[in-house]
């Protein structure tokens, strides 16, 4: 008797996911071949040192990207970030300038690879990876490099996304998106504490015209 009770239960289990997504089916699948869309997202900085000089490693950003369809459900991405921050109360321990003048600003640029199957549930995901640009700006004498760092050029890295998608319309959604990089600038390395990418969480909104 307990073993039938445990097969029924195994066999409810089972059949659960059918007819959870059975409910949240579109009724034409298809595969679009452009994407785009924006967002606004908190972010937070690997950069070990970058509280020394600026008012917390967390801040606000926004973004945007567009993608195209190359074979199968593989689309090449373009991104776009930005990040910024304030400075805190006190003095640079090198310039003695106040730090409630200094600002970092932080943009970033990818493009990668993402792998987004069909439309054919209300509710699913999407995954990424790629190369990341950043190009950083911080106000002279008060910044959290030392003085003997290149400032020009972008710095380079890599990233990976993981996105959660709903589609009230067959093209178009709203999502949540994770996303991690890591890259230096200023002939830093990317890695660990020098790193100026870090943990982006991000809400937006898709759409898939064609």
């Amino acid at each position: 008797m307990k073993n039938k009770f445990c097969s029924i239960c195994v066999f409810i289990l089972l059949l659960m996911p059918h007819f959870v997504f059975a409910q949240f089916n579109i009724a034409k699948v298809i595969q679009p071949n452009f994407m785009l869309g924006g967002s606004v997202s908190q972010f937070r900085i690997t950069l070990a040192d970058f509280e020394n000089v600026y008012d917390g490693r967390w801040g606000p950003g926004y973004g945007g990207f567009a993608g195209v369809r190359v074979f199968s459900a593989h689309y090449i991405v373009l991104k776009y970030g930005t990040f910024q921050r304030d400075g805190k109360n006190g003095t640079h321990e090198s310039s003695g300038l106040d730090l409630k003048n200094a600002h970092w600003d932080e943009k970033w640029y990818n493009i990668g690879l993402r792998v987004h199957p069909p439309i054919a549930n209300k509710v699913q995901s999407y995954y990424g990876f790629g190369l990341s640009f950043f190009d950083v700006n911080e106000v002279e004498g008060l910044s959290v490099f030392n003085s003997s760092s290149n400032n020009d050029g972008l710095g380079s890295g890599f990233y990976m996304e993981l996105g959660l998608e709903y589609f009230p319309a067959t093209r178009v959604a709203a999502f949540f998106e994770v996303q991690v990089a890591s890259g230096g600038v200023r002939g830093k390395t990317g890695f660990e504490a020098m790193s100026v990418g870090g943990f982006r969480f991000a809400l937006g909104i898709s759409i898939y015209p064609f």
